[in-house]
């Protein structure tokens, strides 16, 4: 609701933010959920300072941006440090294609404001619901799962990553870059399997996401800036998928959890707009992109995966 009352520039960054803060931060204290968010800030800055010193040469901003993500991917060796690492590589991968885009570089001063205003806003919400409706009982700690990081699977990343932006990059394909999200994290799965899991799992949560915001829009019929409409149907669906989230099957239960990123995403930024435009041709157009993402990540995991058996066959 603040970001559609703000009218900011960017403000898909506030779903983003509330997101990772509701399920990974369970703190009333206003510093330590920025803290949690201000790794996503300093690495936009520093994207900005680099795009602004090699403006005219984003061979060397791309290959800085890959020289990084070897980095991380090296350092990434658990389940919690992969969930961390994804938000910054993303913003990232954010700032170099908006400032590379000839229809959006002179928009960056205003996505880095709405950047650092995402950062406090949240921050404070966060920290007054947390004050007025305080967890009862400790919150679970994360099992911590060890994920051993070989040359292939840093290879990977910079193949698969690398070569996403660098075509993002060239092609100014603006509205694909959320789409890097889940190509992101299906890199850092432990094996091909889980990849391809990973990726049959993000065709439901996120291309499901894109489908229920294309109904939700048709429900709306352009009432969406009626203020108490959009309050109403966005509390009910919200606290409906939360509770899906809860199912009593563990992997079902992290669909719908994805499936809060998939569906908020799109419907912040096409339905929760200023205006009463329906968005359905930029869902679809997500949608569409994201399924071709999704099916190169399957097909890039199935081909490694046979190519790893057939090798393991060979093996004296």
């Amino acid at each position: 609701m603040i970001s559609k009352m703000l009218h900011l520039t960017v403000s898909v960054y506030i779903v983003l933010f509330s997101i990772v803060i509701a399920t990974t931060c369970y703190s009333s204290h206003i510093w330590e959920i920025i803290k949690r968010l201000l790794p996503s800030l300093f690495a936009a800055l520093v994207a900005v300072v680099i795009n602004q010193i090699f403006v005219s040469h984003p061979f060397i901003i791309w290959t800085c941006s890959l020289l990084y993500f070897d980095h991380v991917r090296r350092k990434v060796d658990s389940n919690l440090k992969a969930r961390m690492a994804t938000l910054p590589l993303f913003i990232i991968i954010f700032i170099n294609t908006f400032s590379n885009s000839t229809a959006y570089s002179l928009s960056i001063p205003d996505i880095v404001r709405d950047l650092a205003l995402s950062v406090i806003i949240t921050g404070l919400v966060a920290s007054f619901i947390n004050h007025i409706m305080p967890i009862k009982q400790n919150a679970p700690l994360p099992h911590i799962i060890s994920i051993p990081v070989t040359g292939a699977d840093r290879l990977k990343m910079l193949l698969l990553v690398g070569f996403g932006l660098g075509f993002i990059m060239i092609n100014e394909v603006v509205s694909a870059v959320f789409c890097l999200v889940p190509l992101i994290t299906s890199t850092m799965q432990p094996t091909h399997d889980l990849m391809k899991t990973h990726s049959r799992h993000k065709m439901l949560s996120q291309i499901g996401g894109c489908c229920l915001a294309i109904i939700v829009s048709i429900i709306f019929s352009g009432t969406e800036i009626n203020m108490f409409t959009y309050l109403f149907i966005s509390s009910l669906l919200v606290f409906t998928i939360l509770w899906w989230c809860n199912h009593p099957d563990k992997e079902e239960g992290l669909i719908h959890s994805d499936a809060l990123m998939g569906f908020l995403i799109p419907y912040q930024l096409y339905i929760g707009q200023y205006g009463n435009s329906f968005g359905l041709n930029s869902i679809f157009l997500r949608a569409f992109e994201l399924l071709v993402v999704l099916l190169i990540i399957y097909t890039a995991a199935y081909w490694l995966d046979s190519l790893t058996t057939k090798n393991d066959k060979f093996d004296p």
